[in-house]
């Protein structure tokens, strides 16, 4: 009851009334990462190809690359009269995709990580490096761009 009580104090009545029908659980955010994205007739995108921490929305940008990136590898396997199943053609999503995941996924995790350093010689850190990045102008502007998930290969979908 607490738990339903907690959640009307911060929605109200927005989901309407709300009832348990289980136990509460939670399972802890975690890397997940499969090197292999492809298999006979089937392609990993999103979620489903990497779990990662939430943070800056980077999941999100990763799922609308790997969309991006397989429609555009099926679109010319159509236009070559290819077909979209074969093994080949998913391995060059595949390809695609790989280093761009795990790049993105090793940095997030890194930097969740790093801020989850408690203490003070730690902040102060935190903040010499995040001061450092706000004054150097390339440097901000590439992470902005990868916070942005418009670095690297993009996807004709994706590009403005």
């Amino acid at each position: 009851r607490a738990f339903l009580a907690e959640v009307h104090k911060r929605m109200g009545d927005l989901l309407g009334e709300l009832t348990l029908n289980s136990a509460r659980s939670s399972w802890p955010l975690s890397f997940q990462h499969t090197a292999k994205i492809v298999d006979h007739r089937l392609a990993l995108v999103g979620d489903s190809a990497h779990g990662m921490h939430p943070i800056a929305g980077q999941g999100l940008n990763l799922g609308l690359r790997d969309v991006g990136a397989l429609v555009e590898v099926l679109d010319e396997a159509l236009r070559l009269g290819l077909d979209l199943g074969d093994a080949q053609v998913l391995k060059k999503y595949e390809e695609w995709r790989a280093l761009d995941s795990l790049m993105v996924m090793g940095a997030t995790d890194s930097l969740t990580r790093i801020f989850g350093i408690r203490g003070k010689t730690a902040s102060a850190l935190r903040r010499f490096g995040m001061d450092g990045i706000q004054r150097t102008s390339w440097l901000k502007g590439f992470f902005m761009n990868e916070a942005r998930g418009v670095s690297g290969q993009l996807p004709e979908l994706l590009k403005a």
